[in-house]
């Protein structure tokens, strides 16, 4: 499978910091498309997740997490199953260290 990476990710700078989580999620296409995916980090600025299904590269997309609106975001890069997206507005702080707290990552991934 191709890589599709922005400049911003290949020099891997982030303006905000990430959280590590683990989170089953829907994700759901401007077309109505649905499926579920792992949130594997997460800062303001965006995700990272992993998805079993191809996605397109720079396709819109609304994250859905319980107790949480809908977030807008877009598919920044891929590689193979991970899949790194920026929201259209950043989240909230308060938010950001909310979810971050609901959903912890137990344990540390041997892939990544």
């Amino acid at each position: 499978m191709a890589t599709h990476m922005t400049g911003a990710e290949k020099q891997d700078y982030r303006a905000f910091v990430r959280g590590k989580v683990s989170i089953a999620a829907n994700i759901r296409a401007q077309d109505g498309a649905r499926q579920t995916v792992e949130i594997i980090d997460l800062s303001q600025a965006g995700f990272r997740m992993r998805s079993d299904s191809f996605l397109i590269p720079e396709r819109a997309l609304f994250l859905t997490l319980l107790h949480y609106n809908p977030m807008k975001a877009r598919i920044a890069w891929t590689k193979e199953d991970l899949y790194g997206c920026e929201f259209t507005q950043p989240l909230h702080p308060a938010i950001f260290e909310d979810i971050v707290k609901r959903y912890p990552q137990l344990n540390e991934p041997s892939d990544l």
